[in-house]
């Protein structure tokens, strides 16, 4: 299923990410056609004292992009490359995005270990990972153009901080610690990540004493921080995704962040009953988008209506929410689903 990711014509969208992020437009006319350049730039995340969620949207830049010239089992050779091995960092998490072909959009873990020891111009994808977007074929990645990056980690996020702005506050206490909570969609369960007293070394509720600092946040997935005291502000930087999405939805709670910075309303996402989800003018029975305000603590529920099209929020009354953009660029919202679909692309309005 493929679904239009953003309703706005280019010229808005473009608008719109100037507004979020200081861009490198060179190459780029303000019409909808093809880019062939990065767009880069930053998102300046206010952090708040309390609950935060947030939704980092901007990528690290690609390692390399090329063809897949064969595809076996795990393993992807890509077309003149010698050792793919060499330009990775040993426990860092990396991952490929698809650009062309049937799995356009896809998003698969690179097994970091296996990958360094080939030493040659192979990619090696662990196919049994919950982060991979969609079950993996890998025969359909032949001939592909394939993307190799690195995650945005814990670490990063957190050394995104603005100098000046506040610090973050570390405790070997986990209830006196700042927190960033991840969501796991398969299992419904958060694993908490607690900041030591050193300031620099995460831990997981379900990890133990290892470090979690090199722990990744993958695309499309929000965070929760918790912080503790006085707030501070990360400056995110990277580029802006040029290429189609996997949106993945589990039933039940996934919390989400948007692929692409740029403000999203549920039309923009598809939200409808004839792309699978679930209306009922009873709230609690239908699928719903909540969206967190960190000014008042407090979520806005936004469910979708029995006509299968309509969106009305808990706090906007009868007012149609459909087409408004009730979604941040820059932050993470919890969606709610009564069936799965692993089907869901979402077309990116810049092509690259």
């Amino acid at each position: 299923m493929n679904l239009k990711m953003n309703q706005m014509p280019f010229k808005t969208l473009l608008a719109a990410l100037v507004a979020g992020a200081a861009l490198s437009t060179q190459g780029f006319a303000e019409t909808n056609t093809p880019v062939s350049t990065p767009i880069v730039g930053f998102q300046t995340i206010t952090i708040v004292p309390g609950l935060n969620v947030i939704g980092p949207s901007l990528l690290n830049s690609d390692l390399l992009k090329g063809s897949v010239s064969t595809a076996s089992e795990s393993t992807l050779s890509v077309s003149g490359q010698t050792n793919i091995g060499s330009q990775l960092v040993a426990n860092e998490p990396y991952y490929i995005e698809v650009y062309s072909g049937s799995e356009k959009g896809a998003r698969f873990e690179v097994n970091e270990a296996s990958t360094i020891s080939a030493a040659n111009d192979s990619i090696i994808l662990d196919s049994a990972s919950g982060f991979n977007s969609r079950s993996l074929t890998i025969a359909s990645l032949q001939g592909a153009t394939v993307a190799l990056r690195k995650h945005f980690t814990l670490e990063q996020l957190q050394n995104s901080r603005v100098s000046g702005s506040g610090n973050w506050v570390g405790n070997n206490t986990p209830a006196s610690a700042d927190q960033i909570l991840l969501l796991d969609p398969r299992t419904q369960s958060y694993t908490t990540y607690n900041l030591r007293t050193d300031g620099v070394t995460w831990r997981g509720s379900l990890t133990g004493t290892t470090s979690q600092n090199k722990a990744p946040i993958p695309p499309g997935f929000g965070v929760i921080v918790v912080k503790r005291t006085s707030g501070l502000s990360l400056t995110v930087t990277g580029s802006v995704r040029q290429n189609d999405f996997d949106q993945r939805y589990f039933a039940g709670l996934q919390l989400l962040a948007p692929a692409i910075p740029s403000d999203l309303s549920p039309a923009g996402l598809g939200a409808s009953a004839a792309n699978g989800w679930t209306g009922n003018n009873n709230s609690v029975s239908a699928d719903t988008i909540q969206v967190f305000n960190p000014t008042t603590q407090s979520y806005t529920t936004y469910n979708l209506r029995s006509d299968g099209t309509t969106w009305r929020g808990s706090l906007t009354g009868t007012t149609p929410q459909t087409s408004n953009n009730i979604i941040p660029s820059d932050r993470g919202y919890i969606v709610k689903r009564a069936t799965a679909d692993s089907s869901t692309t979402l077309v990116n309005p810049i092509s690259n």
